[in-house]
């Protein structure tokens, strides 16, 4: 099978006629070839060691294609951003209202109120609000966690990622998903610690899991939360 320069995106077809997206990626640091779901994007991804063995990545992906079809049926449907919309904000739920204006976006209570002159991105206020909030709270957590460790990160940085909630570089740098902003506070300090442990440990090790304790002792708790509700953030947006 020859295969486009990836990553790229095709289907698969299921045994009852179905067809469900793959996306092909190649990542050199796989050690064998593998499927997983990504719950933002709605599709199965099919990781290769090596562009040369893709074509069988995708024969891999056919052949699970039953359970593909069935993990992407279990993802919930997405909460767009919009007027009247209830979303998860610090584990509560809040409503999302439209008003005219330049204001910036606030809480009243149980609604958070999104002002937009005429024509703007209501959606686009929405995000930037949760994460601005998301980074006010990590950057004042981190540092709560770092002085406990006594170590430094080199830069602090909110994104959409996807497959991690947060990930420590080797140059100290520190990166968070916006969605932890979503779940109950004690979640985002967890991810914090976990992270800023890593300024420690790079790895899971008992070492590692000693500094998290130290910055977090109930942080078994909060990893519990995120097990079990962790795929439903990411239908939020």
């Amino acid at each position: 099978m020859r295969v486009a320069d990836e990553p790229f995106l095709t289907e698969i077809e299921t045994i009852d006629g179905r067809r469900v997206p793959v996306r092909l990626t190649i990542n050199p640091r796989a050690r064998r070839i593998s499927v997983r779901i990504d719950p933002v994007a709605r599709e199965a991804v099919a990781v290769s060691p090596s562009k040369r063995q893709s074509g069988k990545a995708l024969a891999f992906a056919a052949s699970r294609a039953g359970w593909i079809a069935h993990q992407l049926a279990q993802i919930p449907v997405r909460l767009a951003f919009e007027p009247g919309a209830k979303i998860p904000f610090r584990g509560a739920t809040v409503e999302l209202v439209h008003e005219r204006g330049r204001a910036a976006p606030h809480l009243d209570g149980e609604r958070l109120i999104a002002p937009t002159p005429e024509g703007a991105d209501f959606a686009g206020r929405v995000k930037r609000f949760l994460v601005q909030t998301a980074r006010t709270a990590l950057v004042e957590r981190v540092a709560v966690h770092a002085a406990t460790l006594g170590v430094t990160p080199s830069r602090i940085t909110v994104k959409d990622t996807r497959s991690r909630w947060g990930s420590c570089s080797t140059t100290g740098a520190l990166a968070f998903s916006w969605r932890v902003i979503l779940a109950p506070d004690p979640v985002l300090d967890y991810l914090a610690a976990h992270e800023v442990a890593h300024l420690r440990e790079m790895n899971h090790g008992p070492k590692f899991w000693a500094c998290v304790k130290a910055c977090d002792p109930d942080h078994a708790t909060a990893r519990a939360w995120l097990r079990r509700h962790g795929a439903d953030l990411h239908r939020v947006g």
